[in-house]
């Protein structure tokens, strides 16, 4: 604990409470933490990797199919971004393993999943979901070899 501070101490409501009392709406529930799930997922394009671009390889009509996949994405809310049924986005988790283990170079060792959205046969965005922030890590017209 750093100097010269104290630790939290429980507000007199809750330190009140006895064993198998309900804490009360107002402790349980603050409004300062953020319901991620109920947003609208956020694209990023910081941890992008530039050697691993094949976005020069995409035809025109596969640009549309890349940027009409993009706004589905960020139209999206992050609880239905995995479920291909509510959100439309065809993904799978990918790993730190064979052909992929390349994405994950200088990420942190944290990230153990990237997703591959498969978009309309014409291409490939991977990222990994961090909050309600989709980072994309790479663009890719074919399955990476």
């Amino acid at each position: 604990m750093p100097p010269n501070s104290e630790p939290n101490k429980l507000s007199e409501g809750v330190a009140a409470l006895e064993a198998g009392q309900a804490f009360p709406k107002t402790v349980a529930v603050s409004a300062t933490i953020r319901d991620y799930d109920n947003e609208k997922v956020v694209l990023s394009f910081e941890p992008y990797k530039q050697g691993h671009c094949r976005i020069h390889k995409l035809q025109k009509t596969e640009v549309k199919h890349l940027t009409s996949e993009l706004k589905k994405m960020s139209s999206t809310l992050t609880k239905h971004f995995r479920h291909q049924s509510v959100s439309r986005i065809a993904c799978k988790p990918v790993h730190r393993s064979g052909e992929y283990a390349t994405l994950f170079d200088g990420l942190s060792q944290d990230i153990d999943e990237i997703l591959e959205v498969d978009y309309t046969g014409a291409g490939r965005v991977f990222g990994f979901l961090f909050q309600n922030t989709f980072n994309v890590v790479a663009v890719a017209k074919e399955h990476l070899r």
